[in-house]
């Protein structure tokens, strides 16, 4: 499964809660009206540059400029970057004690290049026929730092 970072913008008097999703990159994928229903108007507003079609936009726009804080109340829900996580996208379970030890050493960009890395290790791999490693082999060889 796909880590992914959630932001909520609930508007302040508007009656909407919009959801933006971004992978670990910064790519929006997917958008949500979860509560209400836009007006031709808010259409008009939301489908134009204000869209936060990064993650970089909502951080830096959405959630710090005057004009938005005053509509919208941001959260933001991280991506889940535990062990856990990554124990369950990689879906190897052999030598789980191993793997905890190599990845409570990695350093937070590590870890999300890891997320980043492990659907595409498991695509090449599935093409090549080569055994998949051990999660703490991989973690320890730094195999998250591979083209694939």
């Amino acid at each position: 499964m796909e880590q992914l970072t959630t932001y909520r913008a609930k508007g302040k008097e508007i009656g909407l809660v919009f959801l933006f999703k971004y992978d670990l990159n910064g790519n929006l994928k997917l958008f949500e009206i979860s509560e209400g229903e836009l007006n031709n108007e808010q259409m008009k507003w939301l489908f134009s540059p204000n869209f936060p079609a990064n993650e970089n936009i909502i951080k830096t726009i959405w959630s710090k400029d005057k004009k938005y804080t005053k509509v919208f109340d941001i959260e933001k829900s991280p991506a889940d970057l535990s062990f856990d996580a990554l124990w369950n996208l990689y879906g190897y379970k052999e030598s789980r004690k191993d793997a905890e030890k190599f990845f409570s050493k990695l350093k937070e960009a590590d870890v999300i290049k890891c997320f980043i890395q492990v659907p595409k290790y498991k695509k090449k791999i599935a093409l090549t026929g080569i055994a998949q490693a051990l999660l703490g082999t991989w973690l320890n060889k730094q195999r998250y730092n591979d083209e694939y």
